[in-house]
């Protein structure tokens, strides 16, 4: 496996997709479909549009750095369950696979105070939530549901 590649792998872009999901949800809620509908602004260039753009780049970048995240904090668990997976396999390193993390979290919450300070803050809580989750409270019955609902969850709220 390339490294590229491995690197690719530790962000499960498919799964990715199911964030992206939460962020065109959150938008349809908001109303926001039918102000740009009612709208004389040309559709590629209103508003609202840039602001969707800006939280779908933010979902990608917080979701993809809290699931690299995890398999950061699964390694040793990984080594003898998943020894496939790219850590365990040598096809990416820690060390590589934290700066990919951290970026893909900095710049969730870069995109994110694009929209507002609002959304920004939101994705600040959203990056912490998924460290929390990913470092500790996963092992946990109650406290891991809880918490993964919380970043989920919160994903609304910067809409």
């Amino acid at each position: 496996m390339s490294r590229f590649f491995a690197h690719l792998v530790l962000m499960r872009p498919a799964n990715i997709i199911t964030a992206i999901a939460d962020i065109l949800l959150g938008f349809a809620a908001s109303g926001s479909v039918q102000m740009i509908l009612g709208d004389d602004t040309a559709y590629s260039s209103h508003p609202q549009l840039t602001n969707l753009y800006w939280l779908v780049a933010a979902t990608i970048g917080l979701y993809g750095g809290g699931v690299v995240f995890n398999d950061v904090f699964d390694a040793d668990l990984d080594r003898k369950e998943r020894p496939e997976r790219p850590i365990p396999s040598g096809a990416a390193s820690r060390l590589s696979a934290s700066l990919l993390g951290t970026l893909l979290l900095l710049a969730g919450v870069l995109a994110a105070f694009q929209v507002s300070s609002t959304s920004g803050l939101i994705a600040i809580a959203i990056a912490v939530l998924a460290l929390v989750y990913d470092s500790f409270s996963k092992h946990y019955p109650v406290l891991g549901p809880l918490n993964m609902g919380a970043c989920r969850g919160a994903i609304y709220c910067s809409v």
